[in-house]
């Protein structure tokens, strides 16, 4: 059920996945809207060559036209991670597209020429050929489609050939070819969630990884100074675990930090919250919006947690373990690495005076 969600919808995804998606579409919209600016100049002198000379001129106003717009989407450069204004974007790289195209086909209407030039009967398919391009979800498919095929109706309605058999044989075409490119959209998005998680998860605790938490640390820490609103982190160290793997195994050990791994995902905000192994023993919890007072009532209900825990290790025993917590707050003048650093020094003084309990930095 979960995997279907996740293909259906990108609200299921997690708020980390979307910043990668985000920048995903972000890049390849760039990329598409330089190549369409440059081949809509270009091919303004294939038009000499091709249309009537009636039709000349305002189509290749309109091929310029919409080269600057193309050329201003490339050179928009804000906020890449966003998850709205990546959809913005391709909306704006269809709606450009669609808009070129109404307008061409209005001029050759006009002029009695919707049937003698070749080529620009083409454009609905490849715009909506473009879809598989995108990692969309079905309900992003399903909206672009929706969108396309109403214009085409527009289109047919206008030129007066809605309802034969060249109008009905197109839309047909146009639907199936959504389809396929939805299909081959909607896996894109599958295997990018399928790579996702390879590269940023932790195999034993299903948590994210080192290399993911620092990711998105930088990026929440951006834009938490964007929205100016608080960051917090906590990193936590269980306590005494190298005795406890020697006196029970390693086996027992990794029992331990997959049930530490179950309370700091019972603890995390759903799509907010990003809770990963940061190496050994040690976890970072990344809290966006989260001021100090609220980061330090989750240390101590996660601290809480831990001690009234038990897990059964392979030698039978029932055993509990509990987690020493370093609670750090963002400065507005500080980056990653001093915010960690402060976080890790609150951890220190946390296992240096008793362990056990959560220390807030400074």
């Amino acid at each position: 059920m979960y995997p279907f969600l996740e293909l259906f919808s990108a609200r299921s995804h997690t708020h980390y996945f979307q910043h990668t998606r985000s920048f995903y579409i972000f890049r390849r919209v760039r990329i598409i809207a330089l190549i369409l600016a440059v081949l809509q100049s270009a091919w303004i002198f294939v038009d000499q060559w091709l249309l009537p000379v009636d039709v000349q001129w305002p189509i290749a106003i309109a091929r310029l036209i919409s080269s600057v717009f193309f050329l201003a989407l490339f050179s928009w450069w804000v906020r890449p991670y966003s998850r709205r204004l990546a959809l913005i974007r391709l909306v704006l790289l269809f709606t450009g597209l669609t808009a070129f195209h109404l307008f061409c086909n209005a001029m050759l209407i006009v002029h009695g020429y919707e049937q003698s030039v070749a080529g620009y009967q083409f454009f609905p398919f490849m715009i909506i050929c473009m879809m598989a391009i995108f990692p969309l979800a079905i309900i992003e498919v399903f909206g672009l489609t929706l969108l396309l095929t109403l214009v085409e109706v527009v289109t047919q309605f206008s030129s007066g050939v809605i309802g034969y058999v060249a109008g009905i044989n197109t839309l047909w075409l146009l639907i199936v070819l959504a389809i396929v490119a939805g299909w081959a959209s909607v896996n894109q998005l599958n295997m990018l969630l399928i790579l996702y998680r390879q590269a940023t998860r932790d195999s034993l605790t299903g948590l994210a990884n080192r290399r993911l938490v620092l990711e998105q640390l930088e990026t929440d820490i951006d834009s938490c100074r964007t929205e100016k609103s608080p960051l917090a982190v906590l990193l936590f160290d269980l306590d005494k675990f190298k005795g406890f793997n020697d006196n029970y195994g390693h086996a027992a050990g990794d029992i331990v930090l997959k049930k530490f791994a179950d309370i700091l995902k019972k603890h995390a905000r759903k799509k907010i919250d990003l809770a990963g192994r940061f190496g050994g023993e040690e976890f970072l919890m990344v809290l966006p919006g989260m001021n100090a007072e609220k980061a330090a009532s989750v240390a101590a209900q996660i601290g809480e947690a831990c001690r009234e825990v038990m897990v059964r290790v392979p030698s039978g025993e029932e055993v509990g373990f509990t987690t020493s917590i370093g609670v750090a707050v963002l400065k507005s003048d500080e980056g990653q690495s001093d915010l960690i650093r402060r976080a890790d020094e609150a951890l220190y003084f946390a296992k240096n005076s008793g362990r056990d309990q959560y220390v807030l930095a400074d």
